[in-house]
């Protein structure tokens, strides 16, 4: 691992790295096994050194910042993506409702026109009723003229015929009286 600060580059060490080195052999050169030894010290306090390193990393107002921002960007994403589905499921109802407009229009215009039709063909029939009523009030005059005849008529067989209708009824006709 390398860090770069300003324009000099330092090698950043794991306590891995530490803990693995090795080192080439020498005739009267350090204790093989101290070396290792003093190693793995340094490397156990080089990791705990990061450990506190990151734990500071973290309570800093940068690193809190930061973190907050992350959290931010992924419940705005969230959100967006709650918009994205909701104007998609609000796109798909205006596409219903507007096929559901369209056909309440033509249902509309089919009404429309058959109306005009019962219209048309009921002002046709009053029409041809207000022709007829002119011919019957004609009509109508001689038929009352000869109801009222035809009615005189009836009152006078009724008049006339009730003796007779009385005749039979004792038995005795009207005819068989001078006989």
């Amino acid at each position: 691992m390398e860090e770069q600060t300003g324009k000099e580059k330092k090698r950043v060490f794991t306590p891995s790295e530490i803990r693995n080195k090795e080192f080439s052999k020498k005739l009267f050169g350090y204790d093989p096994d101290e070396v290792d030894s003093f190693l793995v010290e340094i490397a156990n306090a080089y990791q705990e050194l990061l450990k506190e390193i990151e734990k500071l990393k973290v309570s800093t107002p940068e690193y809190k910042t930061k973190e907050l921002v992350e959290r931010a960007k992924k419940e705005i994403e969230k959100i967006v993506e709650e918009k994205r589905k909701e104007k998609e499921f609000l796109e798909k109802e205006k596409r219903t409702l507007e096929l559901e407009i369209e056909k309440l229009r033509f249902t509309q215009k089919t009404m429309y026109d058959r109306l005009k039709i019962a219209i048309i063909d009921m002002t046709k029939i009053l029409e041809e009723l207000k022709r007829d009523a002119s011919g019957q009030k004609e009509e109508g005059r001689d038929r009352d003229r000869g109801e009222v005849a035809a009615q005189g008529f009836q009152e006078q067989s009724r008049e006339g015929g009730s003796g007779e209708a009385e005749g039979k009824g004792d038995g005795s006709s009207g005819r068989g009286e001078g006989k």
